[in-house]
């Protein structure tokens, strides 16, 4: 028994043809839209045709924790493919410049997504930060 979600396997080159939901340039009172669009402030890092690099507003968990953020209006990973690949890719170029890092995204509130709004956190990590992930055990001081 699967507890708290499942994959199924699909047989053939396309995993699931359902149709994508239509999307928008921007959504209103979405925070990150009104970032991309210049109506909220923001520190830009970096930018890219399809995508934005930002500081978390209150700096985030670690030196250089970033937010890469798509420029149209994706609620999360899973609504649109091509627009959540295009986000990791740039993503995974900041990675390669941060050296060791956790690259993280949430898809709804169970999995503490936020922010409707597909973002994925680039958090750079030193050995004994003291950051753990959700699912990573407390070690015992000492260890």
């Amino acid at each position: 028994m699967v507890s708290y979600g499942e994959f199924r396997e699909v047989a053939g080159d396309r995993p699931d043809a359902r149709p994508q939901r239509p999307r928008t340039a921007r959504r209103p009172g979405c925070p990150f839209c009104l970032i991309v669009c210049g109506r909220a402030p923001a520190t830009v890092l970096r930018e890219w045709p399809e995508t934005i690099a930002i500081r978390p507003r209150h700096g985030g968990v670690t030196a250089g924790h970033v937010l890469v953020i798509p420029r149209v209006h994706v609620a999360d990973v899973a609504e649109d493919p091509v627009v959540s690949a295009a986000t990791m890719l740039r993503a995974a170029e900041l990675a390669a410049e941060a050296g060791d890092c956790n690259v993280i995204t949430s898809r709804g509130p169970s999995a503490t997504q936020t922010v409707r709004h597909l973002h994925l956190h680039l958090v750079p990590r030193a050995e004994g930060d003291g950051l753990l992930l959700p699912w990573t055990a407390v070690r015992p001081a000492g260890t």
